[in-house]
C-alpha cells in the first residue's frame, strides 16, 4: 500500500473514533442529566457515586478505565455544558444539579416541557 494511502486510511480511522467518542460523550452526558432529573436534590458526590454505580459502562466508554482519569473527567462534566433536547436550555450540570434541587423543581420542568412540545 502506498504511503499517501495509508495515511488517508489512517485519518479515516481517527474521524470514525472521534465520532464514535462524540457519540459516546453524547450518550454520558444525557445520562448524566437523566441522574439530576430523577434524583433531586443531588449534588456532586451524589451525581458522580450515582453515575459510577450506575453507568459504569458508559463511563468506561468515555473516559477509559483509569479511576483517577474518570473522577478527573467527571469533575470536568460537572462545570461543562449540556443541552437539555427537551427545553432547548443549556447549563452546566452543577447548574442543573441547583435548579433540580426539589421534586417540585422537577415536576415544574416537566409540566413546562410537556407544555412546549404542544
Amino acid at each position: 500500500m502506498e504511503p499517501s494511502m495509508k495515511k488517508n486510511i489512517d485519518m479515516e480511522d481517527k474521524d470514525i473514533n472521534m465520532e464514535d467518542n462524540d457519540e459516546t460523550l453524547a450518550e454520558l452526558k444525557a445520562a448524566a442529566f437523566e441522574v439530576l432529573l430523577l434524583n433531586p436534590g443531588s449534588e456532586y458526590a451524589d451525581w458522580q457515586q450515582t453515575l459510577v454505580l450506575q453507568y459504569g459502562t458508559e463511563l468506561v466508554d468515555a473516559y477509559g478505565q483509569n479511576p483517577p482519569e474518570v473522577y478527573a473527567a467527571l469533575n470536568d462534566l460537572w462545570e461543562s455544558p449540556y443541552e437539555d433536547i427537551n427545553s432547548g436550555l443549556e447549563y452546566n450540570f452543577k447548574t442543573w444539579a441547583a435548579a433540580f434541587a426539589t421534586d417540585e423543581a422537577v415536576q415544574m420542568y416537566y409540566d413546562l416541557t410537556s407544555k412546549m412540545k404542544k
